[in-house]
């Protein structure tokens, strides 16, 4: 798969973007070692996988073979799950290399949400003053985590069912694809990052499916432990990645607030996802 974006002419905004497709490319590098199925950079470019010409930036990776499976009823949700668990398992085997300098891990969305910037995107005043109750509490809940003993590994970042491919009949999940959110975080994020989108009913949804949700934790925890505790703050994480999303719009001078209607109901319905996500792992 080639493929070619703009590249600023700033040379210390390129020196961010080469820095960052370097840090993408070594970690596909040291995953593909895990036999783990997804895209692998090709050193075709004078042995690099990447290179800058006439103002693009140009990268190669191998094609996985398979269907998105996007909204698709099968394979299930336990499936995507379970797969989502296998990746976590071949993650942890690599230690990061540090942070990717395009991340913006949840730590710092609250700082960015409390803010200036959200006047100066021209959020109106009262979803800026929503926006940052809501950071506020995302602030309290990651202090009330322990971030210093979670199981930290390079995520997926956008773990969704449309970036899962399946092949065969009936379909089975056959690979993963679009690492460009990938980044050191904790793995239980990434569960929420992937079930903000994919533990809805339909795409255009503000709210979750409850049993959406249920059936992909359970596959994960079926392949990948997790307590009791670790599954009922994942709802933490789900709430946090609507408000990354928000976050990383208003760093760019973006005012699109649409997912807030989605965090307001992750928030409303907190201790009903709980509940359930500690029930996924009884059956």
């Amino acid at each position: 798969m080639l493929r070619q974006v703009p590249v600023p002419a700033d040379a210390v905004a390129l020196a961010h973007v080469t820095d960052d497709v370097a840090w993408l490319h070594g970690f596909l590098s040291r995953l593909a070692a895990t036999g783990f199925p997804a895209p692998v950079p090709l050193p075709a470019f004078a042995g690099t996988s990447w290179t800058v010409s006439s103002g693009s930036l140009w990268t190669l990776v191998t094609f996985l073979p398979g269907q998105v499976v996007g909204w698709a009823p099968a394979p299930p949700m336990a499936e995507i799950g379970a797969l989502l668990a296998r990746y976590h398992a071949a993650a942890s085997t690599i230690t990061p290399a540090g942070q990717r300098p395009s991340a913006l891990p949840l730590a710092d969305v609250p700082a960015i949400l409390q803010s200036g910037q959200l006047a100066a995107a021209g959020v109106p005043a009262s979803q800026a003053a929503l926006i940052r109750t809501l950071a506020a509490e995302l602030a309290s809940d990651l202090a009330g985590i322990d971030q210093a003993g979670s199981d930290r590994l390079t995520v997926h970042g956008d773990f969704t069912c449309h970036n899962v491919l399946a092949a065969g009949s009936p379909p089975t999940a056959t690979g993963v694809i679009d690492f460009e959110l990938a980044h050191a975080e904790s793995a239980l994020a990434d569960i929420g990052y992937g079930l903000w989108r994919s533990g809805r009913p339909h795409q255009h949804a503000d709210r979750l499916d409850v049993t959406r949700v249920r059936q992909f934790v359970h596959g994960y925890a079926g392949v990948r432990p997790i307590t009791a505790s670790q599954a009922a703050i994942i709802p933490v994480y789900l709430r946090g990645r609507g408000l990354q999303m928000i976050a990383k719009r208003i760093r760019a001078g973006q005012p699109e607030t649409g997912m807030l209607a989605q965090v307001a109901w992750t928030r409303a319905h907190h201790a009903e996802l709980a509940a359930a996500l500690e029930a996924s792992l009884r059956g």
